[in-house]
């Protein structure tokens, strides 16, 4: 609005009170409007790792593509505002005492609570022990220690017991870091995500058991486990987690750590705009966000990919979520190099024989070694060689081969990453992503809003130097980069390599591989634009990012709203205290349970 039409409403407003109310009102407007709209989750993010008292490496800046981005803040300073942890892991220094918070059986809640989690992923072994105090009517968490080791349990499909013995060592941290007096409170869960879901027959349901196992007869930590309607205990405190799960506890965990959703506010009030969240791990990738639909017609169809988060601090979210079995990275390499192999070997038969001397023919497939069987890709550098597991189709039995890389480059792997994408799978619930998988349009149902990303993509694509916030475009350019000769790159516009850089790319000859299909998830599966920005990150504050923060804040959350449906938050069960103040139950407790729950606080459901 120009000031001369301002200067013309002043005049004509003058002696008339309503109008004057109505120009005040105008040029607040204009002036409270610009600035909201520069107020992008950046600053919240840097807000919150202020908070959280952590130096971010790489800063999550520019979340949203129609925002300016903000320069990173120092906060190195800032450590010091956060009140230190109490040396006595007992103890909290938030509050000396708070107000009696009571439970459902009428007993107080203690000031301090330890839980554990485990991430039993199909790379490796995780565990997270987060430390709560109840100074407020809702716990905060002051404390999150992480570690993890390789490999993970999936790789011990003969030896269950030794799956469960390599959990020892994560277990044996914990127990020095939780006082000692706590233990017998502090509730443990395991969760096994997509690798565990891949092994065939009893392996997985054998390699569970052993876990649970170990964990009743040598550690004193409670299992999280919940009674189901007949009193029978449920099993879900060591289990392999439903995929669709996993990727709304990556949401929650998020926009909880960004401060858009667990914020204090009047009930009621309109829900900021959270952010997606994109997560890729070894055997699958996970796709969550809120769709904000303006047309009712064009709402979202009901089904298993709605899930409703109810009375989540004051607040309901309706989210879209779809968990990908078998598109995770390790997952889509072997789809990959499996089309390649059988390919080459369909249009090549006699380029490998037993011996070209004799009659052997061509080997079968059955016979074909590292050795005998060297499979030219284009998703590999070119000379490079590398040994990588295939499958046969229509078969479950996985066997090494050499593949040696080969001219072609980007559009020449992309070709090959789009077969098994099956984008012309067909849609009987429309609109698809990809697989035949109905999906909103993120370019419709969620424009203008963040798109952070987890895990390998984090993993992958920072360490190339690219991010924290990156376009799709930008994306497609580094995977041709990467999958280009050095001969090459030095004729197209190609993005700089730092020397870090070329030293990763060395040791991963796969990288174009990876990239390659990162980009083909992004903009042919999911459909985004190449100006559309995405942002990594691994960490806000001093907390990992993924679904473990999630799983727990639920059932916190939960055990307040006692809310729950099909596709929402189950019932969280009941907190049964000592009846000594600050004397934790015992181990008994995790069997003496009413019909509602178990005896402590569970993580996970």
């Amino acid at each position: 609005m120009s000031t001369s039409l301002l200067v013309r409403l002043q005049q004509a407003a003058r002696g008339n009170k309503p109008a004057m109310l109505l120009l005040i009102a105008l040029v607040l407007l204009l002036i409270v409007v610009p600035m909201q709209l520069h107020l992008n989750l950046s600053t919240i993010l840097h807000d919150k790792a202020i908070e959280l008292g952590h130096d971010v490496a790489h800063p999550v800046a520019a979340l949203t593509h129609h925002f300016d981005p903000i320069p990173a803040l120092d906060i190195s300073q800032e450590t010091q505002k956060r009140p230190a942890l109490h040396p006595d892991g007992a103890r909290t220094t938030r509050c000396e005492s708070a107000p009696p918070v009571y439970d459902v059986h009428g007993k107080q809640r203690p000031l301090v609570q330890y839980a554990i989690m485990m991430d039993a992923g199909s790379t490796g072994s995780r565990i997270h022990v987060y430390k709560f105090n109840y100074c407020k009517s809702s716990p905060e968490l002051e404390m999150e220690h992480f570690d993890h080791l390789e490999p993970g349990l999936s790789s011990y499909t003969a030896d269950a017991q030794g799956a469960a013995n390599s959990l020892r060592p994560l277990l044996d941290g914990a127990m020095k870091l939780i006082p000692k007096s706590l233990h017998a409170c502090t509730p443990i869960s395991l969760k096994a995500t997509a690798g565990l879901r891949l092994l065939p027959g009893t392996q997985s349901t054998e390699i569970i058991q052993a876990v649970r196992d170990l964990l009743e007869t040598k550690y004193p930590f409670p299992i999280a486990d919940r009674k189901d309607h007949i009193g029978n205990h449920d099993g879900r405190g060591v289990e392999i987690m439903d995929g669709r799960e996993e990727g709304v506890f990556a949401w929650i965990t998020v926009n909880y750590l960004l401060n858009l959703i667990g914020a204090e506010g009047p009930p009621g009030g309109p829900n900021p705009q959270t952010v997606a969240v994109l997560d890729l791990g070894g055997g699958s990738t996970q796709i969550v966000f809120e769709p904000r639909i303006t047309d009712p017609e064009q709402g979202m169809h009901p089904g298993e990919h709605v899930y409703e988060l109810r009375d989540f601090e004051n607040s309901s979210f309706t989210l879209y979520q779809n968990s990908y079995l078998g598109y995770g990275l390790k997952q889509a390499r072997q789809s990959v190099n499996s089309l390649t192999a059988f390919m080459h070997l369909l249009a090549h038969s006699d380029s490998l024989q037993v011996d070209r001397k004799a009659a052997g023919g061509p080997l079968p497939w059955e016979a074909l070694t590292p050795d005998n069987a060297k499979i030219p890709s284009p998703c590999y550098a070119v000379n490079s060689t590398k040994k990588a597991s295939v499958v046969h189709p229509g078969s479950t039995n996985t066997k090494e081969l050499t593949f040696t890389g080969i001219p072609g480059g980007f559009q020449a792997c992309q070709r090959l990453i789009e077969v098994i994408m099956d984008k012309d799978a067909e849609c009987r619930l429309a609109p698809c992503s990809f697989a035949g998988v109905y999906q909103p349009s993120l370019s419709k149902s969620f424009s203008n809003a963040a798109i952070v990303a987890l895990s390998y993509f984090y993993d992958r694509i920072s360490p190339l130097g690219l991010g924290p916030t990156f376009t799709i475009g930008e994306l497609g350019k580094l995977a041709e980069t990467v999958c280009a000769t050095p001969a090459e790159r030095s004729t197209m516009k190609a993005i700089p390599l730092s020397p870090d850089a070329i030293q990763e790319l060395d040791q991963r000859p796969d990288y174009c591989l990876d990239l390659t299909f990162m980009h083909t998830l992004f903009r042919l599966g999911y459909e985004l634009d190449d100006s559309r920005k995405v942002t990594l990150a691994k960490k806000i504050g001093d907390f990992e990012l993924g679904w473990a923060l999630g799983a727990e804040l639920a059932v916190l959350q939960q055990a307040a709203a006692r809310n729950a449906s099909r596709s929402g938050m189950p019932l969280a069960p009941r907190r049964v205290l000592p009846d000594e103040p600050g004397v934790c139950p015992g181990r008994r407790a995790n069997h003496d349970q009413d019909d509602d729950g178990v005896a402590v606080e569970v993580l996970g459901v």
